[in-house]
């Protein structure tokens, strides 16, 4: 028998919802800081230790469907913004509780509207704030201090260090397990990224939800797929022969991508070709630029937002698509920055870490804190700005006498968290604190992005719950 949806109505109900999101950001925020704690995560029978935010965040759930509800909003919310900048798990995860206990607060005296007007205006100073007091990447210790300052280990921050002083920036990092050592390492290889990931999250083939192909077909087709039947035969094709298959085309139909995923005896993923408009064209020409002669790479990584192929191209076809493009005629200033960035990118070095570990475990949290760590450093490319909560925390002091009172205990709260996490009774001041030296320490930084995508992606999700009036959900706890 099939049981009705339970409706709960008017916002006192949404209490449960938004209390599922404080008990997963007090969990999540345990580890944060350089003296955060760890966690154990436990399935039996694996037994898991991480101070790695998004592992944790992704662990959390709560039998009650009320209190489950809040702790996976929570974690959209972070997910987000790890996917914007690569970190700021804690951060978002803290900032997202704050704004809901302040909200809460603040709506028994202040109209709503008036409250969301007020908290846009508030950080939209933040974000400019942080936008011009954001110093720029200079120098290799900038990176080094970015880097630890995420994975709180000198050794990764070191690795890190030297890998983009050789790759710079725009170099592309992939992150993998090794298969045969114990000890972490980087393999250099020509590789060619963009921005634009598989269709599905159901094509990963990595327990970190990325797509890993070694020699796969290639296939580009340059029209939109909108039946099985097209492209059957090469997916039978590759399958025969136990070769892994890469499709691009404009856009693939919902059936088409059932298709393929229901058909798990393809080794295969689908990915729209990158771009828009006239950049489609280009990027057609070059991945075909890049591709052996017989349409295969020597390897592709995807991820839910961008792949990068791995190949040892034919120099002759790479150095006439880099003369085809050197010989476009360009106008516009936007033009100009395209074809530089084109001839750069297809003759650009990418790395993967290869990750070991005496043990499994060992692997896994340094797999974590690697990829944080990278994720941070990408991140830092737009500047970074004073760590431990130290920046929010001295714009809030800087302006405490025309901030709203909320909005300024908001600000304050990562300084304090990260000081109480190590158990330390002192005012934070302007200059970051270093919990595990007990001094202060100028070289913990943030990067600007994750402060701001932190700020953007915790308000958004707490303006809709404050904008919650009904709760519709199906209450499988309690007998038919």
């Amino acid at each position: 028998m099939q049981k009705d949806n339970n409706y709960l109505l008017n916002n006192d109900t949404t209490a449960s919802v938004e209390q599922g999101l404080i008990n997963a950001a007090n969990i999540i925020t345990t580890t944060m800081g350089g003296s955060g704690q760890n966690v154990l995560m436990f399935n039996s029978p694996e037994l898991d230790f991480t101070k790695d935010g998004v592992s944790v965040a992704n662990r959390i759930g709560f039998k009650s469907p009320l209190l489950d509800a809040g702790a996976k909003l929570l974690v959209n919310a972070c997910d987000k913004t790890v996917k914007e900048c690569g970190d700021g798990t804690t951060l978002t995860a803290l900032l997202t509780a704050e704004f809901v206990k302040q909200f809460r607060e603040e709506l028994k005296t202040v109209p709503i509207n008036d409250l969301i007007e007020q908290a846009e205006t508030e950080i939209a100073k933040v974000i400019e704030y942080t936008k011009q007091n954001a110093r720029q990447v200079e120098t290799t210790s900038d990176i080094y201090n970015i880097a630890l300052a995420s994975c709180k280990d000198p050794k990764i921050a070191t690795l890190l260090q030297n890998l983009f002083k050789k790759i710079g920036f725009k170099g592309m990092v992939d992150v993998e397990y090794s298969k045969h050592s114990n000890s972490t390492y980087i393999e250099f290889s020509e590789g060619l990224s963009f921005d634009e990931g598989f269709v599905h999250q159901g094509f990963a083939n990595q327990d970190n939800g990325t797509v890993i192909f070694e020699e796969p077909n290639i296939l580009i087709v340059e029209e939109n797929i909108t039946s099985p039947d097209s492209i059957k035969q090469y997916l039978e094709a590759a399958a025969k022969v136990n070769e892994p298959i890469v499709i691009f085309a404009k856009t693939f139909s919902d059936i088409v991508i059932r298709y393929v995923l229901t058909n798990k005896h393809f080794n295969f993923c689908l990915v729209k070709i990158p771009g828009w408009g006239s950049s489609v064209d280009e990027n057609v020409r070059d991945i075909k630029a890049f591709l052996s002669t017989d349409s295969k790479v020597n390897k592709i990584v995807i991820r839910p937002d961008g792949f990068t192929l791995y190949n040892n191209p034919v120099k002759a076809k790479i150095n006439k698509r880099v003369k085809q493009l050197r010989n476009k005629v360009v106008t516009e200033d936007w033009e100009v920055k395209d074809v530089e960035t084109r001839i750069a990118n297809l003759n650009q070095q990418s790395a993967i870490i290869y990750v070991g570990g005496v043990t499994q475990k060992n692997a896994k949290e340094e797999f974590d804190r690697i990829e944080d760590a990278v994720g941070a450093i990408k991140s830092s490319e737009q500047g970074f700005v004073k760590g431990a909560g130290t920046h929010l925390y001295e714009y809030a002091q800087l302006n405490q006498d025309v901030l709203p009172t909320w909005f300024y205990n908001l600000l304050k709260e990562p300084a304090y968290t990260i000081l109480r996490n190590a158990n330390i009774q002192l005012e934070p001041v302007f200059r970051p604190y270093n919990t595990r030296t007990k001094q202060l320490d100028d070289t913990l930084v943030d990067p600007a992005n994750v402060i701001i995508s932190a700020l953007t992606n915790s308000f958004a999700l707490c303006h809709l719950l404050m904008n919650t009036k009904i709760i519709l959900y199906d209450d499988k706890t309690q007998s038919l």
